[in-house]
């Protein structure tokens, strides 16, 4: 179930880090979520992140916006459509730490509608580095579990496992506070951070335990809601079991990045969906299916059998997929996606043809009983010509990679 803000919200206090007066008013939007500062639009996705310095900041145009990761897991956590956020201040005001009283007041002012859209995550996605590690893995449901570890300055750890429903994350998330470690706080500091934090609106772990809990675990709480608002800069409400090991804004926000371009949560198409939208048939179909589409990334697969009709003579006792039928491959998914784009704008008589490619690599034979995936992202589509990466694989091992150019043309002048 999905909500709709139905009225403008205002917030102000300090900020966290920088201590000076903020101001926010978060309005009803149809455009996902935009934060608006000094007349500049900065859409709330990984792309226009900055900085993950104890805080997720995003920049355009030389105009940054600090700490937004609480207001936008209020509205990722509710399932709030669309949003603006305008900002006055450098960063959004930490009011109590948590993100309680933005959830609350957006809970109060939206209602529940019958529209929206959640994807699923299909196939398991990993990340990691720098110790930190999240799995992205199938659910039904937006489901996370957390798990913090810290061997200095103290030793701590901690876990929690949730699933994410509006009414969840106001009782069991929302309520917790940022925190820091007692020997951290001067040195955050000296660096110029948390100078709007107080016992009021920070947790403060130290060698006895957390010094002024607020609820059960509540550091790993507010890891999990910092989470949620690093996931919503994927742009798109991705329902998946993500696991998180050691986490942090850093983490999050390079996961977001590799969900959205490297995940399978999309549309799905059927052989029969092919066929509408390609006119290629036997034996030159070369994708059987269509695991996710968006906006700008299809991924299809094609099974690659004895039984393909170019192995009779690509080569007698050793057959290997032709490379040129790979990009072949590759060029038939680009083109799913485009036909698909066409003929949501009412352009169904137009067919992408290939005009070109360029930065042509092979990087090893492909052989029957394999099944190749097939990525295709797109770089540009509009006037007469498009462009998209083709991307092929083996478990998980890249095999053959291009740019590919097509060209439109009406089918009836063929």
């Amino acid at each position: 179930m999905f909500r709709r803000l139905k009225s403008e919200i205002s917030f102000k206090g300090k900020g966290l880090h920088t201590g000076e007066e903020c101001k926010v008013i978060v309005r009803p939007s149809d455009s996902g979520y935009v934060f608006i500062k000094d007349g500049v639009s900065i859409p709330a996705l990984y792309e226009n992140v900055c900085d993950t310095t104890r805080n997720t900041t995003l920049c355009r145009d030389d105009v940054k916006v600090m700490t937004v990761e609480h207001v936008l897991s209020a509205l990722y956590g509710l399932r709030i459509l669309g949003a603006e956020i305008e900002v006055k201040g450098p960063e959004v005001p930490a009011l109590d730490g948590s993100a309680l009283e933005f959830a609350q007041a957006f809970y109060d002012h939206s209602e529940a509608v019958g529209e929206g859209r959640a994807y699923r995550v299909k196939m398991p996605i990993v990340y990691g580095e720098n110790g930190a590690e999240i799995r992205g893995l199938p659910s039904d449901s937006l489901r996370v579990s957390y798990a913090i570890e810290y061997t200095s300055p103290i030793r701590y750890s901690a876990f929690i496992d949730v699933v994410i429903t509006p009414e969840a994350y106001l009782k069991e998330i929302a309520p917790a506070r940022t925190f820091a470690f007692e020997e951290e706080v001067k040195e955050l500091l000296s660096r110029g951070l948390a100078k709007g934090g107080s016992l009021d609106n920070a947790l403060i772990l130290t060698e006895n335990g957390p010094r002024n809990e607020r609820v059960p675990d509540e550091a790993v709480r507010h890891k999990v809601l910092d989470f949620l608002g690093d996931l919503a800069l994927t742009g798109r409400f991705i329902d998946g079991h993500y696991v998180v090991f050691r986490g942090g804004h850093a983490s999050h926000t390079a996961f977001a990045q590799k969900l959205y371009e490297e995940g399978i949560w999309g549309d799905e198409l059927d052989i029969k969906d092919i066929l509408s939208l390609l006119p290629h048939r036997y034996p030159f179909l070369l994708v059987d299916r269509i695991v996710h589409m968006d906006d700008r990334r299809v991924v299809g697969i094609k099974n690659v059998t004895f039984n393909e009709d170019f192995f009779n003579g690509h080569f007698p006792g050793e057959p290997i997929m032709p490379g040129v039928l790979q990009i072949e491959a590759l060029a038939q998914v680009a083109g799913v996606g485009m036909a698909y784009k066409l003929r949501e704008m009412n352009r169904g008589n137009v067919l992408p043809l290939f005009a070109g490619v360029e930065n042509v690599r092979f990087r090893r034979v492909v052989r029957p009983g394999d099944t190749l995936i097939l990525e295709a992202t797109l770089l540009r589509f509009g006037g007469k010509l498009a462009k998209a990466r083709g991307r092929a694989f083996v478990d998980g091992e890249l095999v053959a990679e291009v740019v590919m150019i097509a060209t439109f043309v009406e089918r009836d002048t063929l």
